[in-house]
């Protein structure tokens, strides 16, 4: 049922219009204030709820990458000491099956490689050599294990190894989700976005070498309803040195077909593992 909303103070029919103006005007204000704030609260993550472990790693089980294809053109910074040096990488996804780059320094092409979960493989147009094998020599490389999961994850912002809730807790640290783990003996730590629950920051330590590798993001871009990196900045810490790699994302491009070329150039000479 409807209330007939009467001006009993006010003598004439004008006078009522114009009140009623005011109020609704008022109503209209304080809405758009409030709804304002709520956005900006959203928007700059001033209120956060604590949340559960489980819970957060749940939402970003749901919010992982999940497009059959990606293809974006990268810009890489490697940076060591007092040197760097930019390098421009094509990279194309067929997600779980394949990571395929294309690397040019100054144009030039440079270094060609396909991995899949079972294999890696590139060429050096600089020395004219090529790898076949498995992950094996990449992990001494390294220094740590490493898979066709890890490499993928990384580059699309998810956790790079899989995570069970029951070996972290988690808290509120600098406006994002910390997962910590409860025995302080286990290498990772995760940063997670508390709205979209993309990794903002993970963290693996090797405590025997006193070494710690970073991955930070930025800039998460929604490309067809998944959310893609902006960027990327890797570094190593030990007690000597530090070395870092900027990622820039750019052109990026999700579910298009693509192709996966590779050949590797007669007279190239192929390295041992």
């Amino acid at each position: 049922m409807y209330k007939i909303v009467s001006c009993p103070l006010i003598s004439s029919s004008k006078d009522c219009r114009h009140s009623m103006s005011i109020k609704i005007l008022y109503f209209v204000t304080a809405l758009t204030l409030v709804s304002c704030g709520a956005r900006k609260e959203v928007t700059e993550r001033t209120v956060l709820m604590e949340s559960s472990a489980r819970k957060i790693l749940k939402n970003h089980q749901k919010n992982k990458f999940d497009k059959q294809t990606l293809s974006a053109d990268l810009k890489l910074n490697f940076a060591k000491k007092n040197s760097s040096r930019n390098v421009s990488v094509k990279l194309r996804i067929q997600t779980g099956k394949m990571l395929w780059l294309s690397g040019s320094f100054f144009g030039l092409p440079i270094l060609k490689a396909t991995i899949t979960p079972n294999h890696v493989r590139y060429y050096n147009k600089l020395n004219k050599t090529y790898y076949e094998g498995d992950f094996s020599s990449l992990s001494k490389l390294l220094g740590t294990a490493v898979s066709f999961e890890m490499l993928q994850n990384l580059l699309l912002g998810d956790a790079i190894v899989p995570v069970r809730s029951r070996h972290f807790s988690a808290k509120i640290a600098n406006q994002s989700y910390l997962l910590h783990p409860k025995n302080s003996k286990h290498p990772l730590r995760f940063w997670i976005h508390p709205f979209y629950y993309k990794i903002e920051k993970q963290e693996v330590r090797n405590t025997d070498k006193e070494q710690v590798l970073t991955i930070a993001y930025k800039n998460y871009k929604n490309i067809e309803n998944t959310r893609v990196p902006g960027s990327i900045e890797l570094w190593v810490q030990d007690k000597t040195e530090r070395a870092q790699i900027d990622i820039d994302f750019r052109s990026v491009s999700v579910d298009k077909k693509l192709s996966f070329p590779y050949k590797v150039p007669k007279g190239y000479q192929k390295i041992d593992d």
